[in-house]
């Protein structure tokens, strides 16, 4: 009885009884009519349980949405210091090892949420934005090089995680025989698999490496500003503005090598770069929403019985965004171009683990039924019943306030305060930028809620 009480305890404060994407579409809509207090309000109720740093990363998204930089900078603060700790416990200790074991007969929404990679690099840099638009190079520096130190720490993760899967052998033979009997299951993840098929990985962030050059650039640290920029080209190489960036720092560090790598010294895609008098302006455009995990239904077979059991899964659901085609005193500059894809993302990060979501919730389900053919009383009837109820529920937890797409823009412009347009095809917005010689204007743009919302600092 005591484990079935701590069971319960774990799933009343995690999203088992009420999606996530449930919970967090109210809170959208406050932010789309402009009630961010009432949006942040309804998170600090939900962010005092077990999915804390899922709620405490769309109170400082939201916050940040809202124009309240000093609020997100507090939120993410936390969220940070949540990952150090759930990392800290994960070493030292079996922390969570009762809700662990309470998943094993329901599911993975009993656990806390731990957040992913991606999830934290983002961060990471949506915290050096905030402090770039306080005008705090040193704490935006610190932020981009924690980033940075994020995705190496992923990518050796992820090789390892590679090596250590291919030396299993007799520990995999349940989860050979469940995968071996569901060879059929793929068709049912044909949409994730096209949305994920847009990156490498899940990790490897072109927009924080983008960020993080600018930064570096911008403190004059050009030897790191041109490393950070060839890392975001090599992940996303279609990008005019990123090949821009890595031929005219080659040029300037005399990186003969790289430049003759990039098909001439010359060439910068017909892209205007300052010349004495004119100041550089960047535009850093996040639109839309990632889109909500979605239920899917799977026909498992577990020795010889068939068992329909819910998995959680993306449908290729991303919008045909267009660019922000931004003007200056009614001169059309040019347009932003894609550099990142949170939600594809998302879905590379959930078919990383499909398989291994696979294999638990066909164990869970074998475990459950040893457990009944040996413990039958009164107190496993009421687990075992919840159990059943709760399993064929997905674990849809992710964070919903991130953008569904990310573009950028960097161009030439005259010196003095200016009226900067931005139009997406459907909503419009101006705003007042103030260029100076030699300097950077970096404008920050956030289509969320059905307008758009920029700001503008001159470092």
């Amino acid at each position: 009885m005591l484990s079935c009480v701590v069971l319960l305890s774990g799933c009343a404060t995690s999203s088992v009884f009420s999606s996530y994407p449930s919970q967090v579409a109210g809170i959208k809509q406050q932010v789309a009519v402009g009630e961010f207090a009432a949006a942040r309000t309804v998170l600090e109720k939900k962010s005092r349980g077990a999915d804390k740093l899922l709620y405490l990363m769309e109170r400082g998204r939201i916050a940040q949405i809202s124009g309240d930089i000093e609020s997100s900078i507090q939120d993410f603060e936390q969220v940070l210091a949540e990952f150090e700790a759930k990392e800290a416990a994960a070493k030292i200790t079996a922390s969570g090892a009762a809700g662990k074991a309470g998943a094993v007969l329901l599911n993975e929404n009993a656990i806390p949420y731990e957040g992913e990679s991606y999830e934290r690099i983002f961060v990471h840099s949506f915290q050096a934005l905030n402090f770039l638009q306080q005008n705090n190079l040193e704490a935006a520096g610190v932020e981009v090089r924690r980033a940075n130190l994020e995705q190496q720490l992923a990518l050796r993760e992820n090789e390892a995680e590679v090596i250590k899967a291919e030396a299993q052998d007799a520990d995999a033979r349940k989860e050979a025989m469940i995968l071996g009997q569901n060879r059929d299951y793929k068709q049912k993840f044909s949409s994730l698999t096209s949305l994920s098929s847009k990156v490498k990985n899940s990790f490897q962030n072109a927009y924080s490496f983008y960020i993080s050059g600018l930064i570096y650039e911008i403190r004059g640290e050009y030897n790191d500003a041109y490393i950070d920029y060839k890392k975001a080209l090599e992940i996303y190489p279609d990008n005019r503005y990123l090949r821009d960036d890595v031929v005219r720092l080659a040029q300037q560090l005399g990186m003969d090598e790289d430049l003759k790598q990039l098909n001439g010294s010359t060439a910068n895609d017909g892209l205007k770069r300052p010349v004495k008098g004119e100041g550089k302006l960047v535009v850093l455009y996040e639109q839309g929403y990632v889109p909500e995990k979605k239920e899917v239904n799977v026909l498992i077979d577990l020795r010889g019985v068939p068992n329909n059991l819910v998995f959680p899964t993306y449908f290729n659901q991303l919008q045909n965004y267009r660019p922000l085609v931004i003007g200056l005193e009614g001169q059309r500059l040019g347009e932003t171009e894609t550099i990142v894809v949170p939600a594809a993302m998302a879905a590379k990060a959930l078919e990383e683990r499909l398989l291994g979501m696979i294999v638990r919730q066909g164990l869970r389900v074998i475990a459950r039924e040893e457990i009944s053919n040996h413990q039958m009383n009164s107190a496993f009837d009421v687990l075992a019943g919840i159990g059943q109820l709760l399993l064929n529920r997905a674990d849809l937890r992710s964070w919903l306030t991130l953008p569904a797409e990310v573009q950028i823009l960097h161009t030439a412009a005259g010196r003095g305060k200016q009226m900067l347009t931005l139009r997406d095809g459907i909503h419009s917005g101006e705003i007042i930028v103030d260029v100076r010689p030699g300097r950077v204007t970096v404008v920050h743009v956030i289509s969320a809620g059905g307008r758009l919302r920029a700001r503008a600092i001159t470092i």
